[in-house]
């Protein structure tokens, strides 16, 4: 049964969002990406591409490149330029383009239900690319992108998502490419609870994209289980950021 769990958030501060949001790091060259943080420090590309910080001579994959994104991430927070929510809880998130919704459940996936298989894959990956993002999550000690999962319709989950909706999002703008993007909080001690128990009964999920990321965020939990033996599963590592 797949363990989807509620998490306390890094997201941006009011009135920051529209700045901090970005594409996926992979869809840029190194030349784009510099020329997207130069004329946008703010974005969020500084950190998931901080080779940006550095001149041509520095490789990519230098370690002081992930060392790099450590310190702008955890810096931006320290500014406050992102908040923390206080307790647990899932997130909505609603991208509109050309007239066409999709929403997604921001949660945490359990690595295990990857290992066994309850969270299906379709697609190899390349060790290179994993080795990028396993430096970049273990050394940010962060999750920076989110996989994207699916899972098959369900109607309890549908009714909190349609009464989520009929709310004020915290976030709602039009991103440059057109694209509009809100986001909910799902708070309510009795809407976690649905989500949670619901997605407790349903067998499969599947990866939508993101298999190199989701490898990664994986492989990033083994590793610090290694490190700590005495580990409970209850501890964030056990867990990759998704949208489902």
């Amino acid at each position: 049964m797949a363990v989807i769990r509620p998490f306390s958030a890094y997201r941006p501060a009011p009135g920051k969002e529209s700045e901090i949001a970005a594409l996926p790091y992979d869809v840029y060259n190194r030349e784009e990406a510099c020329e997207v943080v130069k004329n946008n420090p703010g974005s969020f590309l500084a950190i998931d591409r901080a080779e940006t910080s550095f001149s041509a001579d520095v490789d990519t994959y230098a370690p002081e490149v992930y060392t790099k994104a450590h310190e702008l991430l955890w810096g931006w927070i320290k500014e406050g330029r992102f908040v923390q929510d206080e307790k647990p809880c899932y997130y909505l998130y609603e991208q509109v383009m050309d007239g066409r919704s999709q929403k997604g459940i921001v949660a945490c996936a359990s690595i295990d239900d990857y290992q066994n298989n309850i969270i299906k894959k379709h697609e190899n990956t390349r060790a290179d690319k994993e080795q990028d993002r396993i430096n970049h999550v273990d050394i940010c000690s962060a999750q920076t992108g989110p996989i994207f999962l699916a899972y098959r319709t369900n109607e309890a989950i549908q009714k909190v998502v349609s009464a989520t909706v009929a709310q004020k999002p915290v976030y709602d703008f039009v991103s440059e490419d057109g694209i509009t993007h809100r986001v909910w909080v799902i708070s309510a001690d009795e809407d976690i609870a649905v989500i949670k128990n619901t997605f407790g009964g349903i067998q499969e999920v599947y990866i939508a994209d993101g298999h190199h990321r989701c490898a990664s965020a994986v492989k990033v939990g083994l590793k610090r289980r290694t490190e700590n033996p005495a580990y409970t599963g209850e501890e964030e590592f056990n867990y990759f950021l998704s949208v489902i």
